[in-house]
Order: C-alpha cells, then structure tokens, then sequence
C-alpha cells in the first residue's frame, strides 16, 4: 500500500472516530462536566442507540439515585445508529420509559416533553441531547437545533430515571452510563 494511501486512510479513519463520539467534556450551566459513561441500546440483537451520560465532575462515578435526584447541570448525548428507528417507535418508547420512571416515583411534564418532537423526523446518524441547567429545565435538542425547554427539575428526573434507574429500559445500558 502506498505511503499516501495509508495516511489518507488513516486520517480518514481518525475523523470517523472523531465525528462519532460525542464531546468528553464541556460546560454547561457555568460547570465543567464530563463523560461519566457510555452504553448502547441493543433489541433483538441489532444496535439501536448509544448514550453518554454527562455529569458534574465532582459527581463521576456517583450512584444512580444521587445522578437522578441533584438538581446540578448534566446531560444525557444520544446518538441513533440505526434506521429502523422512526420518530413514532422513538416517541412510544420515550413514553413508555416515563410510565416506568413514574411507577419508581417520578413524575414528569410527560405531554409537554413528547409535544417536542412535532415535526421531528429521525434517520440514522441523528443525535440528541438531554441537558439540565437548574433553574432554565431540561433543554432537548436534535442535531444540535433546540426542539424546547421543559422548566423545572421533575421532567429531568423521570427522564435520567428512564437510563439509570430502579427500573432502566435496558440493564446493560444502564451499566455503561454508569461506567460499570
């Protein structure tokens, strides 16, 4: 292989990595937050979506029920890989995973944060981000254009409950968010 191949492939490949995974820290709400973890949503043996959970530097590696219930800024960055995925299937699960948050105790402006995604249509390759500030809500995101802000902080604790709590859509993904 020819010396100019290999570096264009090489970079062609280091960009690929580059554009696939998300930020390993920002700021958000005026705090440094980093990646606590990443999982992947699998059904039926076919990957569905990852998802990074951002949290608060000092809260890395903190139990679920403490990343759930701190009113502090943090974000959950998720990226669809794959096509089967429709803005109806994605709305009827989102739904369903705050059904679920709500029989663990959490209680969400669930209406208002599926209303978001009016108009929304969702291909392969999409990404979404879930972020919280305290005192603004949770601001929801679609290929980095703003869909809404839910205020208050119940929404974004059935929303994380849905990942990382008593009773997550998917146990694995939920270990991979936590960094286990």
């Amino acid at each position: 292989m020819k010396k100019s191949t290999m570096v264009k492939s090489s970079l062609a490949a280091l960009l690929a990595v580059l554009l696939v995974l998300p930020l390993f820290s920002a700021k958000l709400g005026g705090k440094d937050v980093v990646a606590n973890g990443s999982g992947t949503r699998t059904k039926w043996g076919m990957t569905l979506y990852n998802a990074t959970l951002f949290v608060p530097q000092e809260m890395k590696g903190a139990a679920a029920s403490d990343i759930i219930d701190k009113n502090e800024p943090m974000s959950i960055y998720i990226k669809i890989r794959s096509g089967m995925i429709s803005k109806d299937k994605f709305v009827s699960a989102v739904s369903d995973g705050f059904d679920s948050a709500a029989k663990s105790g959490y209680s969400a402006n669930k209406q208002a944060y599926l209303d978001l995604y009016n108009g929304v249509t969702i291909s392969k390759g999409d990404s979404f981000n879930n972020y919280y500030i305290p005192g603004r809500g949770l601001t929801v995101t679609h290929n980095n254009k703003t869909l809404g802000v839910i205020k208050g902080v119940q929404t974004k604790k059935a929303f994380f409950a849905m990942f990382i709590g008593s009773n997550p859509v998917q146990k694995s993904l939920k270990n991979g968010m936590l960094g286990k």
